[in-house]
């Protein structure tokens, strides 16, 4: 009779580590891959349906429209959080397939599906507020976020043109920039307490 408790005894142990071993694969698994580094603070942003279908939402149409740069597989989120006067929660959404952010690194950052959307504190007036921190470490924590999802922006040079002005038939000092067109466009949402939102298209 022993041999047999024993035996039950020992099987009850096994059985019960593989359990708690399976659990363990299970919990990690869900929790996924921990960021690269520390110096920037990944958060859950889309803390319920209507903020996942909005950010899903302005993810999807750059990417339909080509503002994000299909070709070469670029582009990333800027979310700049902040209430307006009537205490309204706002998100000014920018899609942008630069390297822009290393101007002013935020403190945190979003996985949202694949996608990374880097969070920003901003004002009442949506003007993001400056970065706190080593801003050398952030880049550096953010360049292994992102990776290969931004163009590097190259060095400002003169644009050689041979064009004249009309009328005034002076040469023109340089050829034409494109300062609008290349990113993903730009909206303001509006969160409204009884979990509505509107939707605004900044000119």
């Amino acid at each position: 009779m022993k041999p047999l408790i024993v035996y039950c005894k020992v099987t009850f142990i096994i059985l019960f580590q593989l359990r708690v071993l399976l659990l363990s694969k299970v919990v990690f698994a869900q929790e996924g891959n921990p960021p690269p580094c520390t110096e920037v603070q990944q958060v859950k942003i889309d803390t319920n349906k209507v903020k996942r279908k909005v950010l899903i939402d302005f993810i999807h149409h750059p990417v339909q429209s080509n503002g994000f740069n299909s070709i070469y597989d670029k582009g990333i989120v800027h979310l700049y959080e902040f209430h307006n006067s009537q205490g309204q929660l706002c998100w000014y959404l920018s899609g942008l397939i630069d390297d822009s952010y290393k101007d002013n690194p935020p403190n945190r950052f979003a996985d949202v599906s694949g996608d990374i959307v880097l969070i920003y504190e901003a004002d009442s007036t949506g003007r993001p507020l400056k970065t706190t921190g080593d801003k050398v470490a952030k880049n550096r924590c953010l360049e292994q976020i992102i990776g290969d999802r931004v163009f590097t922006r190259p060095t400002i040079r003169t644009r050689w043109t041979s064009d004249v002005l009309p009328h005034i038939n002076r040469k023109r000092n340089e050829g034409n920039h494109r300062n609008i067109t290349g990113n993903g466009g730009s909206i303001l949402v509006i969160f409204n307490k009884d979990g509505t939102y509107k939707i605004t298209y900044p000119a």
